[in-house]
């Protein structure tokens, strides 16, 4: 099964912004890849406009794992190396570690690749968090989302692939997460700047406006959908 660690963060300041990122990306990411069940990890930076939490920096951490236990397993795995300074900590006054947030989520359904992807790579990625507007619409929520919604988006110009997730409880660093919704939607998307993806996403407001996007009164309204750019390469564990 694959789970995911959604990791945001922050930079102490804007004078520690290269160290941190030269911290996170070559040291601190090739720690928590030596922890077993962990594949690989890429970093983001959020688009100006839409940084939606406080943070602004993304790191997205994939796992294979064989159920929640082996997950649990795995986090404490992770905790227990830093509190035994197994992993080497971020140098003073480089990383914001009180805005840090961190949650696992698991494969709510298989990976959709869309028909514009061509093996192109994905240059950035839309998050897009959800519930369904009521429990007892779970099931139309999940049936909308998966057979409606995801192909209509990823038939639109940019869009690459998207796979849904479903929060666990397992926080990494028990900080209140940023949102309370159940489950996440990650698209992969072609655009590297601002301006490609901006012009990309307009496709998805006029489709709504049009009807020819099938919207569901089964999912809840105004949700969060921060956008990053990719800023490293896919890091594998070595």
């Amino acid at each position: 099964m694959k789970a995911v660690l959604v990791v945001l963060t922050n930079p102490a300041s804007t004078e520690a912004e290269v160290a941190y990122n030269d911290w996170y990306t070559n040291v601190h990411v090739p720690d928590v890849l030596a922890v077993p069940g962990y594949v690989s990890a890429t970093r983001y930076k959020a688009f100006d406009g839409w940084q939606v939490f406080d943070q602004k920096y993304l790191t997205l951490y994939e796992l294979d794992v064989r159920n929640l236990e082996h997950l649990q397993e795995i986090s404490d795995e992770h905790m227990r190396r830093i509190a035994d300074d197994e992993m080497r900590r971020s140098p003073d006054n480089v990383m914001d570690r009180a805005t840090m947030r961190a949650l696992y989520y698991v494969e709510e359904a298989p990976r959709h690749v869309g028909p514009n992807t061509q093996l192109r790579v994905a240059n950035s990625v839309f998050m897009a968090y959800s519930s369904p507007t009521d429990p007892e619409q779970e099931d139309a929520f999940h049936t909308w989302y998966e057979e409606t919604h995801l192909p209509e988006i990823l038939a639109l110009p940019g869009f690459l692939a998207a796979q849904r997730f479903a929060a666990t409880n397992i926080n990494m660093v028990k900080q209140p997460w940023v949102c309370e919704h159940q489950f996440l939607a990650i698209y992969e998307h072609s655009a590297s700047d601002l301006d490609t993806y901006n012009a990309s996403f307009a496709h998805i407001i006029s489709g709504i406006k049009s009807g020819d996007i099938h919207m569901s009164d089964v999912i809840t309204s105004n949700n969060p959908a921060p956008a990053y750019v990719r800023i490293s390469e896919q890091i594998t564990q070595q």
